[in-house]
């Protein structure tokens, strides 16, 4: 019976497949066989962050704020861009799968890269409001972060950190100002035992001012002050 069960689900693969092939999410080919959620060609181009120099743009973002362990992002998003797909098909048009392989690949990349990361005692994606989750129907940060965990071992936690209030979309904010203000106060540690005394990375799909992931930040540091935080975005916005 489960052999039976295996050749359906092998026809049904190939049906949908042939019908419904699976894109690149970047330039939108047919993706060839053994190739996963972005082509060859778009992942030798991808504008991936790599060095020290890198890291150290994102996390000045968090410097006159708290302090960091780590701060890195797996990739430049650049505001129109082909590679800006990615985070937008992950967000708005329910590619889940895809969270979780680029979660993977950044996973992986940290893996080889030594980070510190790798040696921390807990992932917190940024929490969704309820409204959002329940019109999104996942969270994609968590998505990401369980692909970073698969390839980094660090244990996901989903129940430790909530966001209690909802709060406008941040591409609507005009100023870093109006960012800000828009989430002071959003987040709550709900379970502190969870967090305390740990290394907590938390994960964001993409950066911009940094100041989402900074009221997080605060609301952990100010429930749990002897944790210590590093940040994982798939993606952020290069300064000017």
């Amino acid at each position: 019976m489960n052999r039976l069960y295996r050749h359906i689900a092998e026809l049904v693969r190939g049906i949908k497949v042939l019908f419904f092939p699976e894109l690149c999410l970047v330039c939108r080919r047919k993706l060839a066989d053994g190739e996963r959620v972005i082509c060859t060609g778009c992942r030798v181009t991808m504008p991936i962050t790599s060095g020290s120099g890198a890291g150290r743009s994102l996390r000045e973002r968090f410097d006159n704020h708290f302090d960091t362990v780590c701060a890195v992002s797996f990739f430049d998003y650049i505001h129109g861009s082909a590679h800006s797909r990615i985070v937008l098909d992950i967000k708005f048009r329910g590619c889940r799968r895809a969270a979780v392989e680029m979660g993977r690949w950044f996973g992986r990349r940290l893996r080889e890269e030594g980070s510190p990361i790798c040696s921390a005692d807990i992932i917190v994606p940024l929490p969704l409001s309820r409204v959002r989750l329940k019109e999104r129907g996942f969270n994609q940060s968590e998505l990401i972060a369980r692909g970073i965990s698969v390839e980094t071992g660090v244990p996901v936690e989903v129940k430790a950190v909530a966001r209690v209030r909802y709060s406008d979309p941040q591409s609507l904010q005009r100023s870093r100002t109006d960012r800000c203000k828009n989430v002071t106060g959003v987040f709550a540690v709900t379970d502190p035992e969870l967090l305390a005394g740990r290394h907590i990375v938390i994960v964001d799909d993409v950066v911009t001012t940094g100041s989402t992931v900074t009221s997080c930040a605060m609301a952990i540091l100010e429930a749990v002050p002897d944790c210590r935080i590093s940040v994982a975005a798939l993606s952020s916005v290069p300064t000017r």
